[in-house]
């Protein structure tokens, strides 16, 4: 290896190690967790009802609070919500990404990429995923809220945590993902009815977040020491 490549090796290996240090043995208090709860049951023509699961699925997942939803229409479509928060990152306590749990599931990706939605007077990119098992096809929309705003980027995710820990602030961050069927006429699109249903739920969702200081108030900094900001089907 060149002189030049140690250079930009070296420093990217011991910020690694001190990341690694960091995440293991550093344990910054991180803010209550959300009221999850709080997020409406009915919006519109949709009324939700809460779902549980095993204490084995639980701890596997590691999160501090969750929410598994399913929100049913009046002419009855299906939407999944989950959120999960997790305010602190360990090893067995982390953001597990959609496109890496999905195929560990057994689904395949067709498609990917990123549509905007409408939250607090601001257009904000989510990611979204087209997923298929061979015999039913889903659509998933799924952001990362952190303090330093909406993340759909994993290596953006990462790099916030790094940061964070670090610098010894809080890792606080609520995974959220909406996902319906594309089952029968709704073939087409279903994508377009999942974003207009995320678009309505989503200010609730960070009227929750923010409202329990899981991730601060829109256009507060992140100080040092403030609060920072899957289950398939």
């Amino acid at each position: 290896m060149s002189a030049r490549g140690y250079i930009v090796v070296i420093p990217l290996l011991a910020a690694l190690v001190a990341y690694t240090y960091a995440l293991r043995y550093r344990d910054v208090e991180p803010p209550p967790a959300p009221a999850l709860a709080s997020i409406p049951a009915r919006l519109g023509a949709f009324t939700g009802a809460d779902e549980t699961e095993e204490a084995e699925t639980l701890e596997l997942l590691g999160a501090d609070a969750t929410l598994f939803r399913t929100y049913r229409g009046d002419s009855g479509l299906l939407v999944w919500l989950f959120i999960g928060y997790f305010g602190r990152q360990h090893e067995n306590s982390q953001i597990h990404s959609p496109k890496h749990c999905y195929p560990g599931a057994g689904w395949v990706i067709l498609d990917e990429g990123s549509t905007g939605i409408s939250l607090a007077g601001e257009t904000v990119r989510i990611k979204y995923l087209t997923i298929s098992d061979g015999v039913k096809t889903h659509d998933i929309l799924y952001w990362f809220s952190s303090a330093d705003g909406i993340l759909t980027n994993e290596f953006a995710l990462k790099w916030h945590q790094m940061k964070n820990s670090l610098l010894g602030r809080p890792q606080a961050t609520a995974f959220v993902r909406f996902s319906i069927d594309e089952a029968g006429e709704r073939a087409g699109t279903a994508r377009t009815e999942l974003v207009r249903f995320a678009e309505a739920l989503a200010p609730h969702i960070d009227e929750a977040l923010r409202g329990s200081g899981a991730v601060p108030p829109r256009g507060a900094a992140a100080a040092p020491g403030a609060a920072s900001p899957e289950r398939t089907e």
